[in-house]
């Protein structure tokens, strides 16, 4: 069952996982994205280690003839979200278009990144198992990461510009080092931690904690607007 993130991002409801794959509005109908798709739902809740093609095409109510004539093995199928999220993630690491960035546009940056990871979650709650028996998970989530340090810094950098974060040239490199590790590896702590926890409830748990991070550095042009951003996370 496709599910609805909501967060308070303009009254924009976004739909998890199947709205990530790019080409799903002009592919549709195809039975192999079809396939990506249930897949991509099916690891999500149950793991990949724990999906087999069988369930898969029961998902799909299809045969599993027809699910091993586009994929002759699960690893192919892991291989091609692997491809859907480069697309994305190549979306997300986009740099800001703007001369001038404001925490608007951090933050719908932050909401872009949270729905991708999201749609991908699979892929970081099982990395140490996944890259054992496929070794290209570790290059692609490895390059990801780097790619979203860099644009954290590049937009910290840019706020401080402003004049609406105050930091140092030295704070930027270490700041963006760990809201890169908020984002990507707080399912894994609630985890360790024991903490259920529902897609959505991670996803407005690690936003409210990046901007959380940002508050100590708001200048006072900013620190009004961070301060209301983060009172939506709270919990």
């Amino acid at each position: 069952m496709v599910r609805a993130f909501t967060y308070p991002l303009r009254g924009k409801v976004c739909i998890e996982s199947a709205a990530f794959l790019p080409h799903r509005r002009r592919m549709r109908g195809d039975t192999r994205n079809r396939i990506l798709v249930a897949s991509l739902l099916l690891f999500n809740e149950h793991g990949e280690p724990g999906t087999t093609t069988n369930e898969i095409a029961d998902e799909l109510d299809i045969s599993p003839g027809n699910l091993h004539y586009h994929f002759r093995k699960k690893a192919q199928i892991v291989d091609a979200l692997l491809d859907e999220f480069q697309a994305d993630a190549k979306r997300v690491l986009t740099p800001p278009e703007v001369d001038v960035v404001t925490v608007d546009d951090f933050w719908v940056f932050l909401h872009l990144l949270l729905e991708c990871t999201a749609a991908y979650r699979f892929l970081f709650r099982d990395l140490e198992s996944l890259s054992e028996r496929h070794p290209r998970v570790q290059l692609v989530l490895g390059r990801f990461a780097k790619g979203l340090a860099t644009l954290f810094e590049l937009y910290l950098r840019q706020l401080a510009a402003s004049g609406l974060l105050a930091l140092g040239d030295d704070e930027a490199v270490i700041i963006a080092r760990n809201l890169a590790v908020i984002a990507l590896f707080s399912d894994r702590f609630d985890g360790l931690t024991r903490q259920a926890t529902t897609a959505d409830d991670s996803a407005l748990r690690i936003a409210g904690s990046i901007l959380n991070v940002l508050k100590p550095l708001a200048a006072k042009e900013s620190a009004a607007h961070i301060e209301d951003l983060a009172a939506h996370y709270e919990t």
